[in-house]
């Protein structure tokens, strides 16, 4: 049964990678992104949006293991208490 799930998420992965690698070629207008304090390098449009996607991606990431981290120290104290 592990192993079932191995290969479903693996072929789920791959699902998303080729999906994302289409998805850049599509979009292969060249575009500079203006940040506040520097330029970027000219990159297509589906390259710049896969890169804001996996950064958003972590980012969320990061900010539900914080708040997660946050309650498993409260449940833990409140389980020490009693």
């Amino acid at each position: 049964m592990r192993a079932l799930w191995m290969l479903v998420k693996f072929l789920l992965m791959l699902a998303i990678v080729i999906v994302g690698a289409i998805f850049a070629m599509e979009n292969n207008q060249l575009v500079d992104v203006d940040f506040i304090l520097l330029q970027s390098a000219t990159m297509s449009l589906g390259l710049w949006l896969m890169i804001f996607l996996t950064v958003g991606c972590l980012l969320g990431l990061l900010a539900s293991s914080v708040l997660i981290t946050y309650y498993k120290r409260q449940l833990a104290r409140a389980l020490k208490k009693d």
